[in-house]
């Protein structure tokens, strides 16, 4: 697999949030230390942030009110998705109003995008849909975009627009890594047929090529996070696979964490000309640039992504969907 153009570079921001309240994930609340991570990722030449209504998990709002107190609309491009927890949550009134929570406590009159976080498939995809392009035509957001939603899913999204005579969504922001990679036989085809980016988000599957996960935050089964995550990457072949894949890079002199965020940035079905983009996430300054070193490295040697790559082989079937 070979790109044309890098993937953008995206800060996730689901680490910042209300440190009281969700003191497992939220690891930048006060307003220094907020300003601080966006200084630092922004003094390195990036300008893409990702959020969402529901970060931080128990308090819907908390990740957007901080980069908005932070001015983070004058600089950065935005990224936000919907309050998407409960069922009926994509209702039209529901939607209208957790749009202008969003875009009120982001201090900003409209963002890039707008994801649909999670499928509600308690409320009719047409009426969610038609009230994504009455946001959009009024000015809301510049496009809005599908986040976990199955390839059948989005399928019926384009359709019902098709129908309407609705824009279309533009981007969709998905689970994908080097063991993760369901998406590119379901979903890519049909991404690139109505030319819509790709966010890949977890491209490092929260730290688990690190070997360090029994002291990492993300992967304690007392909060919800550590809880999917722990889900998520049970199954033993996953497992195996992912240290696997830490052996391999440790020979070449490289981190097992650094190798599967560089595969996934630059030897996988990820392509910059799509628009398509790496989201990653850190719970201290060091990770940050750690990130962003690895990333700014480029890509691995050919023998090590080639290594990476037939691992997906052992895994395929029993690895963590793309969607939820």
């Amino acid at each position: 697999m070979t790109f044309t153009l890098p993937p953008t570079i995206i800060l996730g921001t689901h680490s910042v949030g209300d440190s009281i309240v969700d003191p497992e994930t939220s690891h930048f609340d006060a307003e220094q230390d907020v300003q601080a991570l966006l200084d630092g990722f922004y003094g390195r030449g990036y300008n893409h942030l990702d959020t969402a209504r529901d970060y931080s998990p128990n308090l819907p709002g908390a990740s957007e009110s901080r980069l908005g107190r932070a001015k983070g609309a004058s600089r950065f491009t935005l990224h936000t998705k919907v309050h998407s927890a409960d069922p009926g949550d994509h209702l039209p009134t529901k939607l209208k109003l957790s749009i202008d929570q969003s875009l009120e406590d982001l201090q900003t009159p409209t963002v890039e995008t707008m994801f649909l976080h999670f499928p509600d498939r308690h409320t009719p995809f047409e009426e969610t849909i038609k009230a994504m392009d009455t946001a959009l035509k009024r000015g809301k957001f510049k496009r809005y975009g599908l986040s976990n939603y199955s390839a059948t899913e989005v399928q019926r999204v384009l359709d019902i627009c098709e129908r309407h005579g609705y824009r279309k969504p533009g981007v969709y922001e998905g689970h994908y890594n080097a063991i993760v990679r369901g998406a590119e036989k379901e979903l890519f085809p049909l991404l690139r047929k109505h030319d819509m980016a790709f966010y890949a988000y977890s491209p490092a599957a929260g730290g688990l090529f690190s070997g360090h996960t029994a002291s990492s935050g993300r992967w304690k089964r007392d909060n919800f996070l550590g809880n999917v995550y722990t889900y998520l990457y049970r199954k033993p072949p996953v497992r195996i696979a992912a240290a696997t894949i830490l052996e391999l890079a440790e020979n070449h002199g490289i981190n097992g964490h650094a190798a599967a965020l560089r595969w996934t940035a630059f030897h996988s079905n990820l392509d910059g000309k799509h628009g398509d983009a790496v989201i990653f996430g850190v719970s201290k300054m060091e990770q940050l640039h750690e990130t962003l070193d690895a990333l700014e490295a480029g890509p691995l040697p050919e023998d090590l992504a080639v290594a990476i790559n037939s691992i997906y082989n052992t895994v395929e079937g029993a690895e963590p969907p793309y969607h939820l």
